[in-house]
């Protein structure tokens, strides 16, 4: 039985899918290139960094404040603290929370892109490229959309107060 369980074991791990460690930057005022490799996630923390990703990201995780961030794709965007930048791409998803943050990125994935904004004071410039759910919380955030050619207007659902979500 011992030896069916570690062959089953093995045979697992030689054909489970490899997957890259998950690119990490951490502390103040660093600046770097990375390329990210198939889907590999990416965590951002703590202030002032200066980040270049290039290539298929996973899940993008910016925490902290004064982040400057640029990607080309990324599966998920998730941005929290205060007054970071982001630019990119692509997203398949994108979560917006704390205060003061700013976003422009295409949002595009397989079924329905789903954009959540909350906090204060947050400004995302969106292209969209696909079916899109936009739900905005908090105090002062605007969300700026226009949609690529043949793309229904986005789902919106609002509450707070002073939100502004308007066609560009």
């Amino acid at each position: 039985m011992k030896a069916k369980l570690a062959a089953f074991l093995a045979l697992m791990i030689l054909i489970a899918p490899a997957s890259a460690a998950e690119i990490r930057v951490e502390g103040a005022q660093m600046s770097r290139d990375f390329a990210c490799e198939d889907g590999q996630d990416v965590s951002i923390s703590g202030a002032g960094h200066k980040v270049v990703l290039t290539g298929r990201c996973g899940a993008v995780n910016v925490h902290g404040a004064d982040h400057i961030v640029s990607f080309e794709t990324a599966r998920e965007i998730a941005v929290s603290g205060i007054a970071n930048t982001v630019e990119g791409g692509t997203t398949g998803g994108l979560v917006v929370e704390t205060a003061k943050n700013k976003v422009k990125a295409t949002v595009k994935a397989a079924e329905t892109a789903k954009i959540d904004v909350s906090g204060a004071d947050q400004k995302l410039e969106l292209t969209l490229a696909g079916p899109t759910q936009i739900e905005v919380q908090g105090a002062k955030n605007a969300v700026e959309w226009r949609a690529e050619a043949g793309i229904k207007a986005p789902s919106v659902s609002a509450g707070g107060v002073e939100n502004r979500i308007s066609r560009r």
